[in-house]
């Protein structure tokens, strides 16, 4: 009995530690650069954008240090061809509209659930499709709109080309217990449990 209330007590204790998220990034002329780092009690991830590298920290010491290569042309070209055929049966536009409520509804809950200590970004985006570039810049105002003046966040929109640049620096921090009940919301809706049903029976 003793031994459950300590591990039920030091689950919450997990659950109720914050994670602190950090971001420094920029790509400008397609090249990126900058850092991710996630912090967790006495765990830290960090990922190095330019080097491709990734370290794991505990209490300051590096225990684990990543470096990933670069995949041949021809290993990419193969995986992409089988995949293709995947991909257009997983990508339905029907369950995707049945999606879009309640995922957006998710990302709003998210980003609230965040208690940011710092944004400054600036971004530019396009696609070649007029019609997706604003799609995309309605679905950012109803996210960042509401606290888009309290922080430093700008983003302009082109309509005439396809392109993607940013400058972001942002530090945030979540409890992971939030993250945990806005999941639950989300995978229980009606929408997500008709779309799942209606994709396990097609």
């Amino acid at each position: 009995m003793i031994g459950s209330i300590i591990i039920i007590l030091a689950a919450l204790a997990i659950l109720l530690a914050p994670m602190t998220i950090s971001i420094n990034s920029a790509n400008s002329g397609g090249k990126i650069d900058g850092f991710f780092s996630f912090c967790w009690i006495m765990l830290m991830f960090r990922y190095k954008i330019k080097d491709k590298e990734t370290e794991i920290l505990i209490l300051g010491r590096r225990v684990v240090r990543l470096l990933y290569k670069e995949k041949s042309q021809k290993s990419k070209d193969i995986k992409k061809s089988g995949s293709i055929k995947k991909s257009k049966k997983i990508l339905h536009l029907g369950y995707m509209f049945d999606l879009s409520r309640p995922m957006l509804r998710l990302f709003k809950d998210l980003i609230h659930a965040f208690r940011l200590k710092y944004l400054n970004m600036d971004l530019t985006f396009g696609f070649n499709d007029p019609a997706h570039t604003g799609i995309l810049a309605g679905f950012l105002q109803s996210i960042f709109g509401s606290f888009q003046a309290a922080q430093s966040i700008r983003w302009r929109v082109d309509f005439t080309r396809s392109v993607l640049e940013w400058d972001m620096k942002a530090e945030a921090a979540i409890m992971p217990i939030h993250i945990f009940l806005h999941m639950i919301r989300f995978l229980t809706s009606r929408q997500v449990l008709k779309s799942g049903y209606q994709f396990i029976r097609d």
